[in-house]
């Protein structure tokens, strides 16, 4: 009789903007797939919060991990445990809203094996001080600001797309100034709307943003918008899904392997989806 292979599942009970009952059919029926050929235990994330480097030392080489959840949930374990220190088999199963790191694998439905991706993330450092590893991508501007609206909608059980949100944002959202150091070079930008830097070509449920952005190369892809008229990047949002904004006039889009960002008149920023505020500058590199 063969060696059966263990099966971990950490679930996130909050995942997909807390829509429980959808998430839990899809996990249910990975673990009714899992159960038929292997020994398979159901963990949620919350019971070892903060943990998780000790329930991995646990893990044999062969023991098969798998985190449930999205884009948010896997931005936080990735920022809670030694990656190099991982021996068992880890993968994501995509359950949550947006899934921005699956759409660059094809794989909404499958689960996706993230040890080797997880060895070669970028970092990003807020105001010189504290450090992070992001999977898809860090942005200052609308994009951070439809995020902390998107987090006000989940706490309030409202549940809206991100496009609805992004428009609506935009009626409140004020252009900045922006200093960008590249390769020794500063460039400056008058009224930005926003600056992305994308290790994913995904980042807001599907929206495009850095299209020939690739993992497996060792470049970040930047994206900045700036001198639209609010009524401009409203015609200009539709393309992105498309990943055609850049090819569009005050869209600068370009590759590097660090960069800082300096801000003037925005101080709030999104890793991931994960809101970061009081920013004075941006280091990200790769």
């Amino acid at each position: 009789m063969g060696e059966v292979t263990l099966y971990y599942i950490l679930f996130n009970p909050n995942s997909n903007t807390g829509n429980n009952l959808k998430v839990n059919k899809k996990i249910k029926k990975l673990i009714n797939k899992l159960k038929k050929i292997d020994s398979c235990y159901v963990i949620n994330m919350f019971e070892i919060n903060q943990k998780e480097d000790i329930f991995l030392r646990q893990c044999k080489p062969e023991d098969h991990v798998v985190i449930c959840g999205g884009d948010g949930t896997l931005d936080q374990f990735i920022n809670r445990v030694s990656l190099d220190s991982i021996q068992c088999k880890l993968f994501l199963f995509p359950c949550g809203s947006g899934n921005d790191f699956a759409r660059d694998y094809k794989k909404h439905n499958n689960m996706i094996q993230i040890n080797d991706i997880l060895k070669k993330l970028p970092t990003v450092k807020v105001n010189n001080d504290e450090v992070y590893k992001f999977i898809n991508g860090v942005g200052m501007g609308i994009d951070a600001h439809v995020c902390r609206s998107k987090n006000q909608y989940k706490f309030s059980q409202v549940n809206k797309s991100y496009f609805v949100i992004s428009i609506n944002s935009l009626k409140t959202f004020r252009p900045y100034s922006l200093d960008i150091e590249v390769d020794g070079t500063i460039k400056h930008y008058d009224n930005v709307w926003f600056a992305v830097c994308n290790h994913g070509r995904y980042m807001g449920g599907g929206m495009k943003v850095c299209p020939t952005a690739k993992r497996e190369d060792e470049y970040l892809d930047v994206c900045v918008a700036h001198k639209y008229n609010l009524f401009k990047l409203v015609l200009l949002f539709p393309f992105i899904y498309l990943g055609l904004h850049v090819k569009f006039k005050n869209i600068d889009y370009f590759k590097c392997k660090k960069i800082k960002f300096i801000p003037d008149g925005c101080n709030i920023s999104q890793r991931d989806g994960e809101v970061l505020d009081y920013i004075r500058e941006l280091e990200v590199e790769i």
